[in-house]
């Protein structure tokens, strides 16, 4: 028997409990790589051995390719299972998604029902930090200013600290900012990228796409017509294929938090 097969061999042999176990662990791993199709490989094999629905179910929102399928799967968890072990960190995945979609005063509600709901959350910090870029994005700066004042002050320093410091001065000194005329793009080979905010007023979205260029990143931001209203749109990235571009996605989610959609041209 050679060291394959008896590797293999070996993994047969193994109780399936633990193996469940050791796979469901490694599925938070394989997305922090970026390795999605091998984290959907070991959801299937959890699903196909009767893993328990709760589990199945946060796990099909976490690996969902699109922000609309991610949202059915996060509400119905959340319907059914209101105050589990994954409740406030679905409750936050969702809020995400609806201001990834350019709807802020619903993701600032369900950022502040999970700060209600969940008081012993390790999440309270990141809430704070997303319903002042809710106030960004509805242009309510002084608004915005106190919610990061909160994140910076109230809380352990983490990462988000220090960004939420260079959101507050970038609040207090404003550039000034010149409308921006979008390009038409031109015949080329399909590129991805990942849109990370749907905005209603042109100058909240130069903000951000200011932030993710000073952070070294190449954005673009993009138009589009929603019940006869502009958007505008940013779009971070200039990726070959949608698995770079998802990939891409989460090095950002992980570094910043934010929820994301690929798009492509």
């Amino acid at each position: 028997m050679n060291g394959y097969t008896q590797k293999l061999f070996l993994f047969f042999l193994l109780p399936w409990s633990l193996l469940g176990a050791q796979t469901f662990s490694d599925i938070p791993t394989l997305l922090r790589k970026g390795q999605i199709r091998q984290a959907k490989d070991i959801l299937q094999r959890l699903e196909e051995n009767g893993e328990e629905p709760e589990t199945i179910l946060f796990l099909h929102g976490l690996l969902s390719t699109d922000a609309d399928s991610a949202v059915v799967y996060y509400e119905n968890y959340l319907q059914t299972y209101p105050y589990s072990k994954y409740s406030d960190d679905t409750l936050f995945r969702l809020a995400q998604l609806k201001y990834a979609q350019g709807l802020y005063k619903t993701a600032q509600n369900r950022f502040r029902l999970l700060l209600k709901e969940y008081p012993r959350s390790s999440l309270h910090q990141k809430c704070h930090y997303w319903i002042a870029l809710c106030f960004t994005a509805m242009n309510q700066p002084d608004s915005a200013t106190a919610q990061l004042q909160k994140t910076t002050n109230d809380f352990t320093y983490t990462d988000l600290t220090e960004i939420a410091r260079r959101e507050l001065e970038a609040l207090e000194n404003p550039e000034p900012i010149q409308a921006e005329e979008i390009p038409l793009p031109l015949p080329q080979a399909t590129r991805y990228a990942v849109q990370v905010g749907a905005f209603s007023h042109q100058s909240n979205a130069l903000l951000r796409k200011s932030f993710f260029e000073r952070e070294g990143y190449h954005v673009d931001l993009r138009t589009k017509i929603r019940e006869g209203k502009i958007l505008y749109l940013i779009w971070v990235g200039s990726l070959k294929t949608r698995e770079e571009a998802r990939e891409f996605g989460e090095r950002l989610r992980r570094r910043y938090g934010v929820q994301y959609t690929i798009v492509s041209e």
